[in-house]
């Protein structure tokens, strides 16, 4: 039996005006699109009044972290979320090896409070995954972080020829197992240790497959063009490979707009050097992540504790995360900031930074969450300064720590980005199972139609959906999804334009949107009403297959 969708009011990815017409499924497929469709035996949904579109597609999610044990999560299908890219940020459960279970694992495991298992390719964790079964559909990336991790371990420094030899084969191999790309999170650990030239040679590898190179880049703030985007260009130049800016962000305190203007003109001109510069950005003006795994040095996690407690490495680390704070925020600072004394910008910086910066999620301080980090230092180590009290707070919660920190602007530079072409919108989205979340993970698509669509009029219905939808799906190089289109995989979302809203905050960020009907995928009714109806048709997505 198939589904007919009837009298609905159809924008079809592809950014033109939409159009009144029936849909018919068959199976996983968009079988017929026109007006009076007649069936005797499928399935009819009542659609008037709805927009239909093809299903939401996430540039850049941590699914894969979680999504084992969370298969039947609400999180994305409720939101309209179809595809899910995963394996981003240069870190994910596979490739994976003793190394990485010994090493590498410490990070994931402190830095996002899960315990994901691990998988020596893509292939054994596509297997497991298909044997459980999922309720969206997922594409993987290599993350560079477990390459690097399974050859090197924690080592840093330059990796030697026969380790870049051994990286190149694990790159290939998962290539051929269905990867789409090469990840990499240049602010975290190994990948904060690589050279540029050592990802020159990586990314080679992925662009023999005609797959590309997805990056969080090593600096989104004050330094975002001299440090971040020209390393990705470079890349993307000497690696003859389509590069992407994982949430493209301008971080900055001293002046969003100019420093934006420069970074569109920056990707310009590589787009004008006939370069394939893609990108996308989180649809909240904040940024959400681990604290620790944004703060800490590689080497603090060999012995957590005994680092984050002994006098001496106490010392090191302070001086290693403002080294990083500086070139994160007052590199572009005004010239009397810049010249101040190291010990007096300190005492400046750290509690201004505490004050913005709010805890989502801890791992055992619950009463804590919603507070700033300045407010939760005063309550739980009155007596210490802001430096010392950072890292007692990492230590006690094992480095279990989802911040929230805004950082953004939103017309002066979130706009003005995701309104460039080859610019989509992503949720970054880090599932916490057995917690609070940041309402990203809930609400990150019908965001985008409600405030920037709806509410402000950045942009056209139509071209809102095609930057979800068509755009991404090219982006990662999926041919058969992202538009309504006769043939095309049946993944489509059916919602109500006035009434479609984001409802997550900040206290309760698991909350699900409202006014979003109908999620179908391959074919198959996953939400009605608005609720998901526990079926997992979902599909493991292949490069080429």
């Amino acid at each position: 039996m198939g589904i007919l969708l009837k009298n609905g009011f159809v924008i079809d990815g592809s950014g033109v005006d939409g159009y009144d017409s029936d849909i018919l499924i068959e199976g996983d497929k968009i079988s017929k699109i026109s007006k009076n469709i007649e069936t005797e035996n499928d399935k009819v949904i009542d659609v008037s009044g709805k927009i239909v579109c093809p299903g939401f597609i996430d540039m850049h999610n941590h699914a894969d972290l979680t999504v084992y044990e969370a298969n039947k999560t609400t999180a994305f299908i409720e939101q309209g979320l179809t595809t899910l890219l995963v394996g981003v940020c240069g870190l994910g459960v596979s490739p994976s090896n003793k190394l990485v279970q010994e090493s590498y694992y410490k990070f994931i495991h402190k830095a996002f409070c899960v315990s994901p298992a691990l998988y020596e390719n893509i292939d054994d964790y596509f297997k497991a995954l298909e044997s459980k079964g999922v309720n969206v559909n997922l594409a993987f990336m290599i993350p560079q972080g477990n390459v690097r991790a399974c050859v090197m371990g924690t080592k840093e420094g330059d990796a030697s020829q026969e380790e870049l030899e051994q990286m190149k084969s694990i790159i290939r191999e998962n290539m051929e197992l269905g990867a789409f790309g090469l990840s990499t999170g240049l602010v975290y650990p190994p990948g904060s240790s690589t050279s540029t030239e050592e990802l020159i040679q990586l990314s080679k590898e992925v662009s023999k497959y005609n797959g590309f190179y997805d990056s969080h880049m090593r600096n989104e703030g004050a330094e975002v063009i001299e440090v971040g985007m020209n390393e990705l260009i470079r890349i993307a130049r000497e690696a003859n490979i389509h590069a992407h800016i994982s949430h493209w962000s301008v971080i900055t305190g001293f002046g969003y707009q100019e420093l934006t203007q420069k970074a569109i003109k920056l990707r310009n001109d590589a787009l004008d050097e006939g370069l394939n510069i893609t990108a996308d950005i989180t649809t909240y003006p904040d940024g959400f992540t681990s604290l620790s795994f944004v703060m800490l040095p590689t080497w603090v996690y060999s012995d957590f504790h005994e680092n984050l407690t002994n006098p001496e490495t106490r010392k090191k680390i302070k001086k290693e995360i403002f080294d990083k704070i500086y070139s994160m925020y007052l590199a572009d600072a005004p010239f009397y900031l810049r010249i101040l004394p190291r010990s007096l910008l300190r005492k400046i910086i750290f509690p201004k930074l505490s004050k913005g910066v709010t805890v989502i999620f801890a791992l055992n301080n619950h009463e804590m969450e919603g507070k700033t980090l300045y407010e939760i230092f005063n309550i739980l180590y009155p007596e210490k300064d802001i430096e010392d009290a950072l890292l007692d707070y990492f230590r006690d919660e094992d480095g279990g720590i989802m911040i929230r920190i805004k950082q953004k602007h939103e017309e002066e530079s979130m706009i003005p980005l995701l309104s460039q072409k080859g610019v989509a919108p992503s949720s970054d989205a880090v599932l916490i199972l057995d917690g609070n979340n940041h309402p990203r993970t809930f609400n990150s698509f019908p965001r985008v139609i409600a405030r920037w669509v709806r509410e402000k009029q950045y942009f056209t219905l139509p071209e809102a959906i095609r930057k979800m939808t068509s755009l991404p799906a090219g982006i990662i190089g999926i041919k058969d999804r992202g538009l309504i289109k006769e043939g095309m995989k049946a993944d489509i979302v059916v919602f109500d334009y006035d009434e479609i809203q984001d409802m997550g905050t900040l206290e309760n960020g698991n909350q699900a949107p409202k006014g979003l009907d109908y999620v179908i995928i391959n074919g198959d009714i996953a939400v009605s009403d608005g609720k998901y109806q526990g079926n997992l048709s979902g599909l493991v997505l292949r490069k080429d297959q």
